[in-house]
């Protein structure tokens, strides 16, 4: 007898057995396919979650980043000094709402400069003014105007540099963000 016909003649022998034990292997095996199958249900749903978490965080970015520019377009077109200094807005002026000044002793500190509600946190509390791209108004933006910087007021017969940092805040879906963009204006 040689050597393939042993090994045929002992698979046939485990596939004739009584006591069960091609069932056994075959239970097994299913076993095994019915743990990938279930890993792989729990990886496509973490995959979806990841999918969709990113999806909220982007258009909240977006949003937060269209609201600051919406802010400095507002103060690019804007001529009038009363309207583009912090100082010395009155309560009934245009930019009342989005222009502020800096914190004096934390002119670079974002929560220094937008904590309005005094919570020590950035929220949608501490806008005044919501962007107009927003129907669900969950998009606002404000205006800080930093200290002068020291050779911008040297010259005498030349218009000052002004350093503007414009906030977009966007909150939606469980999710928020905040966008933060520096610009100057001469005038």
């Amino acid at each position: 007898m040689n050597k393939h016909t042993s090994v045929r003649n002992s698979i046939v022998a485990v596939a004739e057995n009584e006591q069960g034990t091609a069932i056994v292997a075959a239970l097994l095996v299913l076993l095994l396919l019915t743990f990938v199958a279930l890993m792989a249900t729990d990886t496509t749903t973490t995959e979806k979650a990841v999918v969709r978490s990113d999806a909220v965080f982007e258009r909240n970015f977006y949003l937060a980043e269209s609201a600051a520019m919406e802010g400095i377009q507002k103060l690019a077109n804007e001529n009038s000094p009363q309207e583009l200094l912090a100082p010395l807005l009155t309560s009934g002026a245009k930019n009342a709402n989005l222009l502020r000044a800096a914190n004096n002793q934390e002119p670079d500190n974002d929560v220094a400069n937008l904590d309005l509600s005094g919570d020590n946190e950035v929220d949608s509390n501490d806008f005044l003014e919501t962007s107009q791209l927003d129907s669900k108004n969950s998009t606002y933006r404000a205006v800080v105007q930093e200290p002068i910087q020291s050779g911008n007021s040297l010259g005498m017969e030349s218009s000052r540099l002004y350093d503007y940092v414009a906030y977009g805040y966007s909150e939606g879906n469980r999710g928020r963000a905040l966008v933060k963009i520096g610009f100057k204006k001469r005038f």
